[in-house]
């Protein structure tokens, strides 16, 4: 996520003529960001045990219902604050742009995700499930569940 933050403040400093530099910039951050996905999904595993863990109660539903009502949340916030950034930039459709909207555009495509790729991966500097946190926490979890059957 760092470095798609990186990547992403570059978008400010290319210019519209710079296409495959652009390509090639969407790419590099598309593979960063969006290599943390399939490790998002056993982050929500990994919570459902620790809440079970904590707790003596299975929960997975709930830990997977919730992830997939905040990605519904976040999909619905992102395109209202697309629009709203738009707005306040000054943006109007099939019209030549303003230079403070074109401005605003990049920021849009390079500060705004930035700072949202620096925040996320400020995050996981503070997710505290480690594979060797979970590795304990799965042997007492079979440990419990054995002595259950029992």
């Amino acid at each position: 996520m760092f470095g798609a933050a990186i990547l992403s403040v570059f978008f400010n400093f290319v210019t519209r003529d710079s296409l495959y530099l652009i390509y090639i910039l969407q790419a590099l951050i598309s593979f960063c960001a969006g290599i943390i996905f399939p490790l998002l999904w056993s982050m929500y595993a990994d919570t459902a045990d620790y809440s079970q863990w904590q707790t003596g109660r299975r929960a997975t539903g709930l830990v997977f219902s919730a992830s997939s009502m905040t990605q519904k949340l976040g999909w619905t916030l992102g395109g209202s604050i697309t629009l709203w950034l738009l707005a306040l930039y000054g943006f109007q459709a099939n019209v030549e742009q303003a230079p403070e909207t074109i401005k605003g555009i990049k920021y849009m495509m390079s500060y705004v995700p930035g700072i949202a790729a620096l925040i996320s991966g400020l995050f996981m500097i503070f997710y505290k499930l480690s594979d060797q946190k979970m590795e304990e926490i799965i042997a007492d979890l079979d440990a419990k569940r054995a002595t259950e059957e029992k």
